[in-house]
């Protein structure tokens, strides 16, 4: 996982060096509503044996996200708040859903007009579940992700995210399991004067 954080830190310092990006200037705000889908995922082991073969869940995503412009033309920070519908469904058994207020902190890199590579910190709280208290009520993940803002203000935004904290309330080496997720967003950015 090390690895792969450094080589997507690495190359998009490399193609952000020379680029003068965004539609935004230094300074702005924008606020963006967004909605869109979520797909919840899961990842385990059970006895040192990795577990698969579970369908992941899709349900909603909705929230806001504020962007602040840097006076760096490639670079731009963005906190929101977004409610995903989030879990799996285990094979030959019933689905697991979670519900989670996530609030994402990122930073944007923009890579050409309107289109930014994106990675941050992601904490997630536990706001419904239908497993009546097996789950923990904090997750922490790390998004990554691109999106691309039309000229008129329309943002499509796609985002994947790895957990670090088990999901499971059980704290036993024998099973341990994650929930990630990721979403695919339309939105609409508002300048702030």
């Amino acid at each position: 996982m090390k690895k792969i954080l450094m080589i997507a830190v690495m190359a998009v310092c490399c193609l952000t060096a020379n680029a003068q990006k965004m539609r935004h200037g230094a300074g702005q705000i924008t606020i963006q509503p967004l909605i869109g889908f979520s797909v919840g995922t899961f990842r385990g082991e059970y006895s040192s044996a990795t577990i698969s073969g579970n369908k992941a869940r899709v349900g909603l995503a909705i929230g806001a996200e504020a962007e602040y412009y840097t006076t760096t033309d490639w670079f731009s920070l963005s906190a929101g708040a977004k409610y995903e519908q989030l879990g799996w469904e285990w094979k030959n058994a019933s689905a697991v859903k979670l519900n989670y207020i996530d609030i994402p902190i990122m930073a944007n890199f923009y890579v050409a007009k309107g289109f930014a590579l994106k990675i941050g910190l992601q904490p997630g709280f536990l706001v419904g579940d239908n497993v009546e208290g097996e789950c923990k009520s904090f997750n922490f993940s790390i998004p990554v992700g691109l999106s691309y803002e039309f000229k008129n203000g329309i943002t499509l935004d796609l985002r994947g995210g790895y957990s670090l904290t088990r999901v499971d309330k059980f704290d036993s080496d024998d099973f341990k399991y994650y929930t990630d997720g990721g979403s695919l967003t339309i939105g609409y950015k508002f300048e702030l004067k």
